[in-house]
């Protein structure tokens, strides 16, 4: 089983601090600097799960594009890096300040993210088209969602931005949370959010719910599972590691609650752990999981 991931490639660098102030200054004892994004996030999280997975994504000629590419083969995710020739735009960074509670500030630099284009993908179409889903983070340009459409590919969509709806009906699975699903709708509640978004051509729709669990939606069915009791530490990346966990699911021809209960346990565990990419969790620790 192969997933390739296109999406955004950042440095993150995690801040612990007890409280957040405005106007005031705040010490950390400790500083942890890895990679992120979500196009990042979701490869090393699937990678985790013991599924093939390949990044493309953008870096700078700088330091951070070497720095990302070691971090992607320890996590053994295949990286597959543009670095962009444009002169002065570096990669990707983002700031995280985590309290105590686990509620996380960030502070973002797209930097070469947003250079990632069409012609970036013509070097990997048959990795695309081989592959047995192809994860597309939304904020890029609508043109790469184009190119998957044009190339058939099995589109899984991390719908956070509206999109020509003519183009999302090419997509086949679909994840956000609430406020996503209500804003790329156009609607105020979730039942017509839902409704218009399968009316658009999009085949399954998972939603995370955070405290309020996740739901399954298609056409015919829908599913709402309760989330997992736990003391969170840090609720960095644990929307990504769900959706890693709903595409494990898809690829295991789970059923729809069961992938949201795999999906909830990988979240869960994520929130439970400081970080992201090194927070997620592998296969056997969400198969050996249980709330204390």
């Amino acid at each position: 089983m192969t997933v390739t991931c296109i999406g955004k490639l950042n440095i993150d660098m995690f801040f612990p601090v007890s409280e957040v102030h405005i106007n005031q200054n705040h010490i950390s004892k400790q500083i942890d600097i890895s990679i992120g994004g979500k196009g990042a996030n979701v490869a090393v999280a699937l990678s985790k799960l013991g599924i093939e997975s390949h990044l493309i994504a953008s870096v700078g000629k700088d330091e951070f594009g070497i720095f990302a590419y070691d971090k992607l083969l320890e996590f053994n995710v295949v990286p597959h890096l543009i670095k962009q020739p444009k002169n002065g735009v570096r990669t990707g960074i983002t700031f995280i300040v985590v309290d105590c509670n686990g509620n996380n500030t960030m502070f973002n630099y797209l930097g070469t993210n947003i250079l990632l284009s069409k012609q970036n993908l013509s070097t990997y179409k048959d990795l695309l088209t081989n592959s047995d889903i192809v994860f597309l983070q939304a904020g890029l340009c609508e043109d790469i969602l184009e190119y998957l459409i044009d190339n058939k590919a099995t589109i899984f969509l991390e719908y956070t931005e509206r999109i020509d709806e003519k183009l999302v009906a090419g997509v086949k699975y679909a994840s956000l949370n609430e406020h996503e699903l209500l804003y790329v709708s156009g609607k105020d509640d979730l039942d017509s959010a839902a409704e218009h978004l399968i009316n658009i051509g999009i085949e399954h729709i998972f939603v995370k719910l955070g405290g309020k669990g996740s739901m399954y939606i298609s056409k015919d069915e829908r599913i709402c599972e309760q989330p997992l009791k736990i003391e969170p530490i840090d609720t960095t990346g644990a929307g990504d590691s769900f959706t890693a966990g709903c595409i494990y699911g898809i690829l295991n021809n789970f059923t729809h609650k069961e992938t949201l209960i795999f999906a909830n346990t990988c979240g869960a565990i994520t929130c439970t752990r400081k970080g992201t990419t090194e927070a997620f969790p592998t296969i056997e620790e969400v198969n050996n999981f249980k709330i204390a």
